[in-house]
């Protein structure tokens, strides 16, 4: 009896251990979030390969079943383990010919038009209006000033949640003259060909032909598709070929569905950016009407209280000069009145002496 009533304690004790460090690390902050210690990198897990996606749309990987041993020994920051940190992954890489990464073994990369990563194999990555990731699978990302605030959701049902590993902190963005994102759309048109992967590439190098200043130019076509051409050997690389062909079409279905809703999220903003450019548009012009018209009515304001002042000066000026010239003509006919009344009166005085000279004259006869 008391041998079961241990075992019973003990069983309880295990199990009630067990939850709670289950408990910890499931509701752990700082293990669940994706980006929290990791310099604003989305870290996961596709098909085998580890990748670290950047907020900008650049990316790094590790592959750990072709890379170095990095769970042993990782103590040096020097250690080149990842693509960009300058390990050779070229033997199970393909590029296009603008050097970008467009396959990793059989897990297709893809870009938008900007040469921002949008897909990697079945996981589709979005941005917000400034650039930044927002979407990762089923991961939501939210911003406070373009500044990272806090994240729902998981990735997929692989990565539900965030493992810090110690070579984490060393992933990197790639070199300056291999940066592939660009202001301007030069993807939109251009649609790389992806083969089959098998067996590892030999001889594969990657060509810098990415001109940063002009993007829609590239300086020459050294990378062929030929040099990824490759054919099933036996049954192994046969049943390579037949899983590859059903993941595609998966990768297809999820790529047309998320390119979809892309659009149209990319539709309604370019339809909100119309709008509002076009109510700027119109209340600048409504406010332009405004300022014409009241400089009109200012303009004529001004010139009417112009010609009233030029009115009144004229009018005082005519009047003045009107008052001048009544003046003197007043003077004038005044004195030639007077010589003409003068003349009359010596007239009349002569006309009356010779009338009365004559009257005399008869009366003496």
């Amino acid at each position: 009896m008391k041998r079961f009533i241990f075992l019973l304690v003990g069983f309880v004790f295990f199990s009630m251990s067990g939850w709670a460090n289950h408990s910890n690390s499931e509701f752990d902050v700082v293990s669940n979030q994706w980006n929290y210690a990791q310099g604003q990198a989305f870290i996961f897990m596709e098909n085998g390969i580890e990748f670290s996606v950047f907020q900008d749309g650049q990316f790094d990987f590790f592959i750990p079943n072709y890379g170095p041993n990095v769970s042993v020994n990782f103590s040096s920051a020097n250690v080149n383990f990842s693509f960009n940190t300058g390990y050779n992954y070229n033997p199970y890489v393909q590029y296009d010919g603008y050097g970008a990464v467009i396959q990793i073994q059989n897990t297709p990369i893809f870009y938008d038009r900007y040469g921002r990563v949008n897909q990697i194999g079945n996981v589709w990555i979005d941005y917000n209006y400034h650039g930044l990731v927002s979407r990762i699978g089923g991961l939501q990302i939210y911003y406070r000033n373009n500044v990272y605030w806090r994240q729902r959701g998981f990735i997929n049902r692989y990565n539900r949640r965030y493992v810090y590993k110690p070579w984490h902190r060393y992933y990197a963005i790639p070199a300056v003259q291999y940066c592939l994102i660009s202001p301007i759309p030069y993807r939109q048109y251009y649609k790389p060909v992806r083969h089959i992967y098998y067996r590892p590439y030999q001889n594969n190098v990657r060509h810098f032909n990415f001109d940063r200043q002009n993007p829609t130019v590239r300086h020459r076509a050294n990378r062929s598709n030929i040099s990824y051409t490759q054919s099933p050997r036996n049954n192994r690389e046969r049943q390579i070929r037949s899983n590859v062909e059903k993941q595609n079409r998966e990768i297809r279905r999820t790529r047309n569905a998320g390119v979809a809703k892309s659009s149209r999220t990319n539709v309604k903003r370019d339809v909100s950016i119309s709008r509002n450019s076009t109510m700027i548009s119109e209340t600048n012009n409504r406010t332009n009407r405004n300022l014409t018209s009241r400089n009109i009515r200012t303009d004529r304001v001004t010139e009417n209280d112009r010609n009233d002042k030029s009115n009144k000066v004229y009018r005082s000026r005519t009047s003045h000069n009107s008052k001048k010239v009544d003046r003197k003509p007043s003077t004038r006919q005044t004195s030639v009145t007077n010589k003409r009344s003068a003349s009359n009166r010596t007239v009349n005085k002569s006309s009356r002496t010779k009338s009365s000279s004559a009257s005399n004259n008869r009366s003496r006869r």
